[in-house]
């Protein structure tokens, strides 16, 4: 299956439990991969055959930053099931990383793959 692939798209946002988190902006890192068939997309030159991956990290941010999520793993789900309704991809792989939740690691988070049929 072909894909679109998104690396490190980085997104301030509050998220988590603790009440630091609640109050100040954290950097998350977002990995998302869509699968979908490029081919007819290829042959054509029609991106409407295909998934506009600027649109795509526009509009994810927007909706990582409104939903000030408790939970990584909340936050997961509900943006895997925003890209599958809006884009239509037959699946959604997506790893979100907090950079500054744990100390001496690069990151911590959650990595998870749905579909719609999920």
């Amino acid at each position: 299956m072909d894909k679109i692939l998104i690396r490190s798209l980085r997104i301030d946002t509050i998220v988590g439990i603790c009440p630091h988190e609640r109050e100040i902006e954290q950097p998350l890192i977002a990995d998302i991969t869509m699968y979908l068939p490029l081919k007819p997309c290829a042959q054509s030159g029609d991106l409407n055959l295909s998934i506009n991956y600027a649109d795509v990290c526009q509009q994810v941010t927007a909706f990582v930053r409104q939903k000030k999520a408790l939970l990584l793993e909340t936050l997961a789900e509900d943006v895997c099931q925003f890209i599958l309704e809006q884009y239509h991809p037959q699946k959604v792989k997506l790893r979100l990383m907090k950079t500054q939740a744990v100390l001496h690691t690069e990151g911590v988070g959650v990595e998870i793959t749905r579909t719609l049929e999920d």
